[in-house]
């Protein structure tokens, strides 16, 4: 069997057997045997949802915070890397805020102009954010060991927005 035909076979296994479990165990909710999340309120599974699974910008955050977490505890941070850890969290926070907020009035309060000029200034700010996470990852970057910049290497990557 070819590789595609293999990958979408185990696909349509996986679907098949989460339908049985789904069903088995009380659907998406708490009730079953023990399928429930830990944790969760009751209401939490009727929160409407956008394609990418990031409704709000509370939960969107949520999600950054808890990428930066694991990250931190994967990279196993020392008390003296913490202090540079906090510099270059904080920078991934800062342009995580910011990112999508700023949007353009719209066209018919603006001229061709200032649109285009209000664009600069956020391409520009975007960019100061940027290099600020930039600056501060490769200060803690120097000081991790090889065994931290391997963990680093394959991770990092999705944490920064």
């Amino acid at each position: 069997m070819n590789r595609p035909l293999q990958r979408f076979a185990l696909a349509a296994a996986l679907v098949a057997v989460s339908g049985h479990c789904f069903a088995q165990f009380g659907g998406g909710g708490g009730g079953g045997m023990g399928g429930g999340r830990r944790g969760t309120r009751p209401d939490s599974t009727t929160s409407p949802r956008t394609g990418d699974g990031l409704s709000t910008p509370a939960t969107a955050a949520g999600k950054i915070r808890d990428k930066l977490y694991d990250l931190r505890v994967q990279l196993m941070i020392t008390p003296e890397q913490s202090q540079l850890w906090d510099r270059f969290s904080d920078a991934v926070w800062d342009m995580a805020s910011r990112a999508g907020m700023t949007a353009a009035a719209p066209p018919d309060d603006l001229t061709a102009v200032q649109f285009a000029q209000q664009r600069a200034m956020q391409a520009q700010d975007r960019a100061r954010r940027t290099q600020a996470v930039s600056d501060a990852l490769s200060k803690l970057y120097d000081a991790m060991t090889p065994e931290q910049r391997h963990t680093a290497d394959q991770n990092l990557p999705a944490v920064i927005p």
